[in-house]
């Protein structure tokens, strides 16, 4: 498939369009883009929607403070010291406001812990976000949370050259470009900075002039079959993905491509450090994973990301991966994999799952807090 022909199919409807750049508040969920807006800066964000994602097929509910932060439930309106970034395994998508990790935490520490997660975001983006919050209203205390996929998503320009037309958050986005004969990586705005911009992806020839050089899209037309539809390409492509399930299956340009998305998040981190340290902040990294990840490390298969995880165990802060939770948990079971992992996962983390990671990470986060949280002191 060449360029153009598969960037055309990649072009949104115009009511697709029309639905991001404006949703309402209130409105059913398909009427709503399920809350993920327009934003010129980072690419998107989210407000007021509930989506038909539970568990057990329920509704989840979602809202958002005057900060664009999930609802506070616990302790709203204290003081918080804790802000937490990420995609949506931070922001917390399938479940409802209260059912969230922040929200089992603030419960337990008894003060409130600020989610600023959006569904979507990779790393880079979820940087971005913490510049502007942080910025505006400084936490002693910032965790950012890095899911699998996130370390790819920091190279995407436009979201649905990667993921195909199925996800409300297929727009374009801040994103790292990647200097290969350097290995220096460019920041680089939002390729649609203004509403009216967004409406030009419904121009065939300035989608064209605008992505048909994009390293990511040659990168897609590098190892997609002929006949395969925009609207079908897997969720990482294929390459990332077969990257990801490690090994045998991952073939070399997979591998590079692996390479190169662990290696942005490098640079991210860098520059949260960066930029935390002049606000006097401190910084915690958190890794969550796929159920497939997870799975792979209760089978005691290779890591995919062993040098990026090689790479935290060098720096100060600390890193609290999900796995190692999930491999001490299940040695507790006498469980096949699979069937221990529907116990937490329903696509993300169930309210189960949510809760799970909450435990992992309260004696981190005592340990972290100075002063300690109420229900620790004297101890």
């Amino acid at each position: 498939m060449d360029a153009r022909t598969y960037l055309t199919r990649c072009m949104p409807t115009r009511k697709q369009v029309d639905d991001f750049v404006n949703p309402a508040p209130g409105l059913p969920a398909e009427d709503n883009n399920s809350g993920w807006t327009f934003d010129s800066e980072l690419g998107w964000v989210l407000k007021d929607s509930f989506r038909h994602d539970g568990v057990d097929r329920s509704r989840t509910y979602y809202h958002y403070e005057p900060s664009e932060a999930r609802r506070h439930i616990n302790f709203a309106g204290e003081p918080c010291r804790i802000h937490t970034y990420g995609n949506s395994f931070t922001h917390c998508d399938q479940v409802s406001d209260g059912e969230t990790w922040q929200e089992y935490l603030a419960a337990h520490l008894q003060e409130p812990i600020g989610n600023y997660g959006v569904g979507g975001y990779g790393v880079y983006q979820a940087y971005l976000r913490m510049r502007r919050v942080e910025s505006a209203d400084p936490a002693e205390y910032v965790i950012l949370n890095i899911w699998c996929d996130d370390h790819f998503r920091n190279l995407d320009a436009w979201r649905t050259i990667r993921f195909g037309q199925r996800t409300p958050c297929g727009f374009p986005l801040p994103h790292l470009r990647a200097d290969l004969s350097s290995g220096r990586f460019s920041e680089m705005p939002n390729p649609t900075p203004s509403a009216e911009d967004v409406y030009k992806l419904l121009d065939a020839d300035w989608v064209f002039a605008t992505f048909a050089e994009d390293p990511m899209l040659a990168c897609i037309l590098a190892g997609q079959p002929a006949e395969t539809a925009a609207d079908v390409v897997p969720v990482t492509l294929g390459m990332p993905h077969a990257a990801m399930m490690g090994g045998e299956q991952a073939d070399d340009g997979a591998r590079q491509m692996a390479r190169l998305a662990l290696r942005s998040t490098q640079r991210v981190l860098e520059m949260t450090q960066e930029f935390l340290a002049t606000q006097g902040s401190k910084l915690m990294v958190v890794l969550s994973h796929t159920s497939g990840v997870v799975g792979q490390a209760l089978e005691h298969r290779p890591w995919w990301d062993q040098e990026f995880v090689d790479y935290l165990a060098g720096q100060s802060y600390p890193v609290i991966d999900l796995r190692d939770a999930h491999l001490a948990d299940h040695a507790c079971f006498n469980l096949p994999v699979g069937e221990y992992l529907q116990r937490f996962y329903i696509g993300h983390y169930a309210p189960a799952g949510n809760f799970f990671t909450a435990l992992a990470l309260k004696a981190p986060l005592v340990h972290w807090l100075d002063p300690g949280p109420k229900p620790y002191k004297g101890n």
